[in-house]
């Protein structure tokens, strides 16, 4: 597997979080009655499921949600880290104990078929019971999209989205 995705991933989620979030939102979840998570693969520890109940398409534009679940407490930690250095660059790490019991992540994605690129809408955080922990959409204009490499977990996600149900 390529080191590259899932770095980028991480690398996203960091951006996403130091470039002034929209919204960070806590609470319960509203989750869907009709989830049908598929196991894509697993990589670094990390379990990627896409909920097939979600994915839909519009022309060549396609949207669905994307679950990591953390299996070892180093992959867990490692995401935990990353938000734990943005809290302490806003001088406020006392926020980042909220993920003291962090357990999986959803993505909200949009996925450009023709053009083999992504955007991460937002990334909603979950412990291990559940409940949200936060929802973090990126800041107006920060919206990037994100080249999808060639024989990647990314690749393999992409292709499934895209072709799902055709």
């Amino acid at each position: 597997m390529n080191n590259r995705y899932t770095y980028l991933v991480l690398i996203l989620v960091t951006i996403m979080l130091a470039s002034g979030c929209k919204s960070i939102q806590s609470g319960t979840s509203k989750k869907s009655t009709t989830e049908s998570w598929f196991n894509i693969a697993v990589a670094e520890d990390v379990e990627i499921f896409i909920d097939t109940a979600s994915i839909r398409s519009e022309g060549a534009i396609s949207y669905a949600r994307e679950k990591r679940i953390y299996i070892t407490s180093e992959s867990k930690k490692l995401y935990v880290d990353k938000i734990r250095a943005e809290y302490t660059k806003m001088k406020k790490p006392e926020k980042a104990n909220r993920w003291n019991d962090f357990s999986y992540c959803i993505y909200n994605c949009l996925y450009e078929c023709t053009n083999k690129r992504f955007r991460v809408l937002s990334v909603e955080d979950y412990d291990s019971t559940g409940k949200l922990i936060a929802k973090t959409t990126p800041a107006k204009g920060v919206l990037k999209w994100l080249n999808v490499d060639s024989e990647t977990v990314g690749d393999y996600t992409f292709f499934f989205v895209c072709d799902y149900g055709q």
